[in-house]
């Protein structure tokens, strides 16, 4: 669950999966709108409908190796106080292909926005790559650059237009805790407003390589 505080009524989502005994989780964060007071049903429903679109758009991008375990939510509600929520998940990846030797490598989604500092750009890592992804030991192919960022552009459109009950709107995007080298005293929301995928793999490990945004 999240250990930073993030704007009242933003919410910290992590989805968590596994390949082979490697697990890995994705974490995203939006901001909702609400008619009144988020309830505890409506958070549930909202990450049942969450994790299931993840699913949706990602799970062609990830190798039948790929499991899904766990999607939590925390929800940062006005006062102070927060909400919790966890969903089990099933289901595996739908990318038939045979899973890369080394199943820490990862596509990279990077997501755009309107802001940019050094080193703050937001990412999302897709492990579970099939060897017909890559055309070598560190690059996707260009059909799957494209297919990629087609899933991660509709994932961002699907995730904004999720409502559940007292939830009335979704922004997708990040949470900015720092300015420089200190803590923001108070954490911004920047929406995020489309999806750019490279092709040089990345690894959950660590990066390979450099690119240019």
């Amino acid at each position: 669950m999240a250990t930073r505080r993030g704007p009242d009524n933003s919410a910290r989502i992590s989805i968590q999966y596994t390949i082979s005994n490697l697990t890995a989780v994705n974490v995203f964060w939006v901001q909702l709108s609400t008619s009144s007071s988020i309830s505890q049903s409506d958070l549930d429903a909202y990450l049942v409908a969450f994790s299931n679109q993840y699913k949706t758009s990602f799970a062609p991008r990830m190798q039948t190796g790929v499991s899904y375990k766990l999607a939590q939510a925390t929800c940062f509600t006005p006062g102070g106080s927060v909400l919790q929520s966890s969903a089990t998940m099933t289901g595996t990846g739908s990318n038939a292909g045979t899973l890369v030797q080394d199943i820490s490598a990862c596509s990279i989604v990077s997501w755009l926005t309107t802001v940019y500092w050094r080193g703050g750009k937001p990412r999302t890592y897709i492990g579970g790559l099939s060897g017909a992804q890559t055309n070598g030991a560190n690059q996707l192919t260009g059909a799957e650059v494209t297919a990629l960022q087609t899933a991660g552009a509709g994932f961002r459109t699907a995730v904004n237009a999720l409502t559940q009950g007292t939830i009335t709107g979704t922004q997708f995007g990040f949470v900015s805790f720092q300015t420089g080298n200190a803590p923001r005293p108070s954490p911004l929301f920047f929406a995020i407003i489309g999806a750019k995928v490279h092709p040089r793999l990345g690894s959950q490990r660590r990066r390979l390589g450099k690119w240019v945004v």
